[in-house]
């Protein structure tokens, strides 16, 4: 064992060779004191050290790994428009293109041009947000949850936040509604039971220590059968009547362009002049990721001043893109936000969408394919409950196992899903442009394999 550990080469020579003369310094002695210590372990089990030449190859290939980029685009092939391990709603390059000469240069983020002093960046928005909802103000923060945090802290720290019980949802990353607003500093009081709630639950539980009455859109998952909720609007008289703030974090945020009957409108809840909204810029509304808040104007100056904005406050860029996409709307353009664009795609352009990829994969010999149709989901936790009929390539490969075939595929960056020992292509959130690189990609496996 001594014999084989005398044979570990020293960090200090290694960081003398040549090929390594311009590299950086500490990153590269952490992956040599990672690497030696690995050959350590392996000389106590008794096995022998590679030779020199191979350890510095091996520790210079590690390096080039290490710095090079982790984020690739990938094809979405799932069906799922917002796919949140893809990076939910994509942006048009149209959006891209409008929006680089502001990142290229310096700007008026906070720069008021009129008064030659420091504005707000906020504004951008706001202007934006209260035409499209007729509200009185608006504020951004860098995600829902962050939403749900600043405005509990603002106006609930210990006190109560009524909440029915059939609302207390988890959402992405085990993150529970009502650890949200027990660490926001509020005090929970739960109303009702999980399928039913009625408006005397939140009238008897009212006292002096209540805020806020809240309403939590059920945006991931659906209750049916014997099930009962409290209409917004109706929470909305009575937090009025009782001198509380009404809030409705509606989660998914879908203002129009979708063809569905179980998401609530933004625009139709703003017309009953709420307190406070909030809802995800990334998901339905097909934006960037933020937190959107609108409602009263002293409340949302109230929120501007809470110190806890500023560690949630978003940057620039998300900035830029929401106002884009926000602009959008206001002109009756959402056929340029591709996720509104992909739900809207009819059954006939799915279809021909189908039959130009199976002309091209029907060429390559191995391949078995055929068109069939299928079903799109909303993903993100929007619309658990709604399909959408969709068309696609259903395959497999006649001499790789199917399994064994989509993780290939997977690693050149072509997502999709397998039922029945068959690769599913959904067009749904397929662009023709990459029709050409899919085919590529079973090609190249092909030939591998018949190498």
């Amino acid at each position: 064992m001594r014999e084989l550990l005398s044979k570990l080469p020293k960090i200090d020579r290694i960081l003398k060779e040549k090929v390594f003369a311009h590299h950086n310094i500490t990153l590269l002695k952490k992956i040599i004191q990672t690497y030696i210590e690995m050959l350590r372990q392996n000389a106590l089990r008794g096995m022998a050290c590679p030779d020199y030449e191979i350890i510095v190859n091996e520790i210079s290939n590690i390096y080039r790994k290490t710095l090079s980029p982790t984020l690739t685009p990938l094809i979405n092939a799932t069906g799922v428009i917002t796919q949140t391990n893809l990076g939910r709603s994509i942006f048009s390059p149209d959006l891209i293109k409008e929006i680089t000469p502001l990142l290229c240069e310096y700007n008026n983020l906070e720069y008021n041009l009129e008064k030659g002093e420091r504005g707000e960046r906020y504004q951008h928005i706001s202007v934006l947000i209260s035409a499209l909802f007729d509200c009185e103000d608006s504020i951004v923060v860098n995600n829902n949850a962050s939403a749900v945090l600043l405005i509990i802290n603002t106006f609930a720290k210990d006190k109560e936040v009524i909440i029915s019980r059939g609302e207390l949802v988890e959402i992405g990353g085990s993150f529970r509604i009502p650890e949200v607003i027990t660490s926001a500093g509020g005090i929970l009081k739960e109303v009702g039971s999980t399928n039913k709630t009625h408006l005397n639950d939140y009238t008897n539980a009212i006292s002096q220590e209540s805020t806020m009455v809240a309403k939590i859109h059920q945006s991931n998952f659906k209750q049916i059968g014997f099930t009962e909720q409290v209409p917004y609007e109706d929470i909305i008289k009575l937090a009025k009547k009782n001198n509380l703030i009404d809030y409705y974090d509606v989660g998914s945020g879908y203002i129009e362009g979708i063809n569905t009957r179980s998401e609530p409108s933004l625009i139709d809840i703003a017309k009953n002049k709420p307190s406070l909204v909030s809802f995800s810029g990334d998901k339905l509304l097909g934006g960037p990721q933020a937190g959107i808040i609108f409602g009263k104007k002293n409340l949302i100056d109230k929120l501007k001043k809470n110190h806890l904005l500023r560690a949630l406050r978003v940057d620039k860029f998300t900035i830029f893109a929401l106002q884009a996409t926000l602009r959008a709307y206001l002109e009756q353009n959402t056929k340029t936000i591709p996720t509104i664009a992909m739900f809207n795609q009819s059954q006939e352009e799915l279809l021909k969408k189908s039959q130009s990829l199976l002309t091209l994969l029907t060429k390559i010999s191995n391949l078995r394919c055929e068109i069939t149709p299928l079903s799109s989901k909303a993903g993100a936790g929007s619309l658990p409950q709604e399909d959408f009929p969709s068309y696609g390539i259903a395959l497999y490969h006649s001499k790789i196992k199917t399994q064994i075939l989509n993780e290939k595929i997977r690693q050149r960056g072509l997502i999709a899903r397998i039922q029945s020992e068959k690769i599913l292509l959904d067009m749904r959130c397929l662009s023709p442009t990459k029709f050409s690189q899919i085919y590529d990609i079973f090609l190249q496996i092909d030939i591998e394999d018949a190498k």
